[in-house]
């Protein structure tokens, strides 16, 4: 099997060791797996009865049960179905200060927890984000699938600016995100605004969400980089003179971080920090089960 230098035999054996927590599946691409869902549909084993919306299969109503309540309900089934893993990596121009080691790491990350979900027989797809067409891996299922996996992260390129709620409300469309788990790799240096609608368009969709934010020393100590002058904004181009004191725009950073995690505890996604300084093998054997995302 042909794999980077970086990833050793000795972190592929610890990542074997290491499953994904999972609180519910509500919804899946696959079947086949091991988690009991009720789709409407046909099946063999009956389950429930759901409201009838728009779309649904009409031959799905249940019209005896419609004849006594004059209310519409289709008829759902017991399945199984595997989990649906979607990595999403943040490929914004953030993602490349102050170097490429902030974008190689969610990269990195990414294919690891990747790893994680093959070998715990789910299945996994990568997709960045990015501006042009929405698109994304095809899905892997299996631990020899790793190989692959490498390949498309090894591609991966930080793109242009876009506003991350608009390109998760367009893929959730376009790459049919729906139940499973979505892990988003992002440094979160967005306007918390729109990284709270981004988030609301994968829950609303019954996805079950995990963010990893990744930073550098610089961007968590701004104050030691930045003292007086200008700065360039890296996702607008726009330039701007320092208004803030050093103490100042060290709250500042601190404070932007403390709200995302703030409305992820909220809602009921795990966030957790991770620091360039950080060892990656430590992060995931050690920090991400602690924080319940591995177990």
């Amino acid at each position: 099997m042909a794999i980077a230098p970086w990833l050793t035999p000795e972190l592929i054996r610890h990542l074997e060791l290491l499953e994904l927590s999972v609180r519910w599946v509500r919804a899946g691409n696959r079947t086949g797996g091991r988690f009991p869902v009720n789709r409407r549909g046909t099946s063999i084993e009956f389950a429930d009865y759901s409201p009838y919306v728009a779309g649904d299969d009409i031959r799905a109503i249940d019209w005896n049960l419609y004849a006594r309540l004059d209310r519409l309900y289709v008829r759902t089934y017991k399945e199984e179905i595997a989990l649906s893993v979607e990595l999403i990596v943040d490929a914004t121009p953030s993602m490349d200060f102050p170097n490429n080691e902030k974008f190689e790491r969610a990269k990195r990350l990414a294919v690891c927890l990747g790893y994680v979900a093959l070998a715990d027989k789910h299945h996994a797809r990568l997709s960045w984000i990015k501006p042009g067409r929405q698109s994304a891996s095809v899905w892997w299922t299996q631990r020899n699938d790793l190989p692959r996996m490498l390949q498309a992260s090894a591609v991966g390129k930080v793109g242009g600016q876009t506003a991350l709620a608009e390109w998760m409300r367009r893929s959730a469309l376009t790459l049919r995100m729906r139940g499973g788990q979505a892990i988003v790799i992002t440094d979160g240096m967005c306007r918390r605004a729109d990284f709270f609608q981004a988030m609301h368009v994968l829950l609303v969709r019954h996805v079950e969400v995990k963010v990893i934010q990744v930073l550098s020393s610089q961007e968590l100590h701004p104050s030691k980089a930045f003292q007086s002058g200008s700065v360039v904004d890296a996702e607008t181009g726009l330039e701007t003179q320092l208004a803030y004191s050093p103490a100042e725009l060290e709250r500042a950073m601190a404070d932007h971080n403390e709200t995302l995690a703030r409305f992820c505890k909220k809602h009921g996604i795990n966030f957790v920090q991770h620091r360039l300084d950080e060892p990656m093998e430590q992060f995931l054997t050690q920090v991400l089960p602690a924080k319940g995302i591995l177990v």
